[in-house]
């Protein structure tokens, strides 16, 4: 008896040769296990399964098929998921992509089966939750700010101390016997304003000067007489007043040669008187002389003072004087 219930368990025990080769044949028909590593090894009906697969489905896969077939006890769980390569990244900073994980499931068993050892259910694993891909957001890179413009030249304040000479070229005519005190003539800056070694006011600029008397000889006596003074410049698009020294022009005196006139008119009287009538004649002679020079006199003027137009002109500025220079806009500007 007891060598016929040897015999009868000896009969039982699965054919581990029979059953790798059924797993693998199924395995080898399923298409999502074409692309798998797989190994499958069998004791007593105890299925391993070692290598990998390319998707959870496929694990799922080989799992159902070791663990249905006929005659396995237990299936021993050692596969290992392939993860998905990262797709590349559109954006210009791409994300370093994490190295591929492996998972593994292992079952191991409590113990050893006996030969008497009960089928045992092995529940299967969880199904693959659906992999959901990121998408890689790409942040716009910030915009470089733009260069700032390089800050505008702001004018500056010159002074031009006093006792500085200005010298002006007329531009209107002056004359004693027509134009009257107060009357503005225009003229322009003959040299250039300089303090230091810059060039404040160039050649050119408007200058105005003023009459500031002006005398006219008479008929019998006097001396002709002209003064004029600065009175402002004007310098890119700004007026500035200017107080100066007087310039004066005067003509001959007129009462040196109204004596020379009437002396000389005298004497040829006086001989026309001695030659007509003695001496009598010649002190009534000398008279009508005398009268007969001053009507030649009073008939005539004096010599008038007259500043022609281009004439050159010196001034002393007798307070100073601050100038507002505005920055060059261009290289050729003075």
């Amino acid at each position: 008896m007891l060598v016929l219930a040897l015999a009868v368990g000896c009969s039982n025990k699965p054919d581990d040769v029979a059953l790798v080769t059924n797993i693998k044949s199924q395995m080898f028909s399923d298409p999502q296990l074409k692309g798998a590593s797989l190994q499958v090894t069998s004791h007593d009906g105890q299925v391993t399964l070692t290598g990998t697969v390319p998707n959870d489905g496929a694990h799922l896969d080989a799992y159902k098929i070791a663990s249905q077939t006929p005659g396995v006890t237990k299936v021993i769980d050692q596969v290992a998921v392939e993860a998905a390569e990262a797709p590349p990244m559109p954006a210009a900073q791409p994300k370093a992509a994490a190295p591929p994980a492996r998972r593994a499931r292992e079952k191991k068993p409590s113990s050893v089966p006996s030969d008497a050892e009960v089928t045992q259910e092995v529940a299967p694993p969880a199904a693959p939750a659906p992999q959901q891909q990121e998408a890689a957001v790409t942040q716009p890179a910030p915009a470089s700010p733009a260069s700032a413009p390089p800050p505008a030249p702001q004018p500056t304040q010159v002074p031009i101390p006093a006792g500085t000479t200005m010298t002006i070229r007329m531009i209107d005519g002056v004359d004693s016997s027509v134009n009257r005190p107060g009357e503005i003539f225009h003229a322009s800056l003959e040299a250039p304003l300089v303090e230091g070694d810059q060039v404040v006011v160039s050649k050119g600029a408007d200058v105005y000067v003023r009459l500031a008397s002006a005398n006219s000889s008479g008929k019998m006596t006097g001396q002709s007489e002209l003064r004029l003074e600065l009175v402002k410049l004007e310098f890119q698009g700004q007026s500035y007043s200017l107080v100066s020294s007087t310039y004066s022009l005067a003509g001959a005196s007129r009462g040196k040669d109204t004596a020379k006139k009437v002396g000389a008119g005298a004497v040829l009287g006086t001989l026309l008187g001695a030659v007509i009538g003695g001496g009598k004649g010649a002190a009534i002679g000398a008279g009508v002389g005398a009268g007969a020079g001053g009507v030649y006199q009073a008939s005539t003027r004096g010599k008038q003072v007259k500043i022609a137009s281009e004439t050159k002109l010196d001034f002393q500025l007798e307070q100073p004087v601050t100038i507002t220079v505005q920055p060059k806009s261009h290289p050729s500007e003075q």
